[in-house]
């Protein structure tokens, strides 16, 4: 029963690192660090709140032009997977009709 459960687990760890070996790296966002809201005492200095409202508005179009290729990418891949996907359906379906015909 022990042996069994080794070789099983031995079997997942395989096939988890074949996984994660294929797995596309992907890098996170290059954003730089999240801005930290000003202290009670710097929210009536208004040059304090104008650095932070920008800070925050660098962080925001940063973190939205990475969220924007990626998704872009994604679609690109589906796509190409879809007619991947529809190209493989046409070919069997194809050579299908063709072994039905004669």
């Amino acid at each position: 029963m022990i042996r069994k459960f080794f070789i099983a687990a031995a079997a997942f760890a395989v096939a988890v690192a074949a996984y994660a070996a294929d797995a596309p790296q992907i890098p996170k966002p290059d954003c730089g660090t999240a801005p930290r809201a000003p202290g009670s005492a710097m929210r009536n200095d208004d040059f304090a709140m104008k650095r932070f409202n920008k800070d925050i508005k660098r962080y925001e179009d940063c973190m939205k032009a990475y969220v924007a290729e990626h998704q872009a990418l994604a679609k690109a891949n589906q796509d190409a997977a879809s007619a991947a996907a529809d190209d493989y359906n046409k070919t069997i379906k194809s050579i299908n009709d063709e072994l039905k015909s004669e």
